[in-house]
């Protein structure tokens, strides 16, 4: 009995440690001072930060001059929303709320990933940052980003989103692809990504808030998603190893009015059991994330963004 007593008392011991093992103090960046240059201004600083954000696949939402709101919905699962407090001298980010983080307001802990993001997101600010003046010393490496290629002239006027805030965004039902993509006939006929894509893109943009719905035969006043598919490539197969990607383009238009565009790329191997999974299945894993890659950018959109795994897109 006495062994039984302590055999239990060392397992539930154990899984404590286990389980305080996967969260951490939260850990909140005050880079206040970070910027040295007299000519970076308030409005440049909020343009890096939402940059910088859009390409660590946040979403961003300016709630007044000085703070923004930035919100990561993770695979659907896990959300963290965050403050960023920032002027023409540097930023700060605070916790504002998460679910599914195991936060705790008591001893201030959160899943120890909450910090590692955190953490990505201020790289890549200071990255932005280091583009447009001169900084001070930060002890975390910044990421090397390629720069963004800028998009060719359209007949679209730059508005801008703020506009677009509470309104109904459509898109087809059926994602086309684009007139000269790189789709091989039997991923067209085979697989169903074209569906599956609008469906995802819905079903995150739900999630985030937005108002979205179908419509195959949208209208001059209608803000529509206007999304293609550009390629898909699907190499490998189930016990030779997968190695599938998709690439998309898109843009959020009223008439002649632009609010943003896109180019987006994901890849997948499969992930867990991929060599018992279909081509169309694991196609459909990348569909799946681009889907949400376009709700992220959705909730705030931008021009020329790129999104996913940008190495991936020309």
């Amino acid at each position: 009995m006495k062994k039984t007593v302590l055999v239990t008392g060392i397992l539930l011991v154990f899984i404590l440690i286990l389980s305080g093992c996967k969260t951490a103090a939260i850990h909140n960046i005050d880079n206040t001072d970070y910027i040295n240059d007299k000519k970076v201004n308030t409005k440049k600083v909020e343009n890096a930060i939402v940059k910088a954000a859009m390409k660590r696949g946040w979403g961003t939402k300016k709630i007044k001059t000085g703070l923004i709101e930035a919100k990561n919905n993770v695979r659907g699962k896990h959300l963290v929303i965050v403050n960023i407090n920032y002027n023409s001298k540097g930023y700060k980010i605070s916790y504002k709320d998460s679910r599914n983080m195991k936060y705790d307001a008591g001893s201030n802990t959160i899943h120890k990933n909450y910090n590692k993001w955190i953490g990505n997101l201020e790289k890549d600010i200071n990255y932005e940052l280091f583009q447009i003046g001169d900084v001070g010393p930060t002890s975390r490496e910044v990421l090397n980003i390629k720069p963004k290629k800028k998009e060719e002239n359209e007949n679209y006027s730059k508005s801008n989103s703020s506009e677009i805030n509470g309104k109904i965004i459509y898109l087809k039902r059926m994602t086309p692809f684009s007139t000269n993509s790189r789709v091989a006939t039997n991923i067209k006929t085979e697989c169903t990504i074209n569906e599956q894509l609008a469906s995802f893109i819905k079903q995150y943009a739900l999630e985030q808030g937005l108002k979205v719905e179908y419509k195959d035969n949208p209208s001059s006043k209608d803000l529509f998603l206007d999304v293609k598919i550009t390629e898909a490539v699907s190499q490998g197969g189930a016990f030779r190893g997968h190695s599938k990607f998709v690439i998309i383009e898109g843009k959020l238009v009223k008439g002649n009015k632009k609010y943003g565009s896109f180019k987006a790329a994901r890849v997948s191997g499969g992930g867990f059991w991929g060599a018992y999974k279909s081509s169309c299945s694991v196609l459909g894993r990348t569909v799946k994330a681009l889907g949400n890659d376009v709700s992220i950018w959705l909730y705030s959109p931008i021009d020329n963004a790129r999104l996913g795994d940008t190495d991936l897109l020309r």
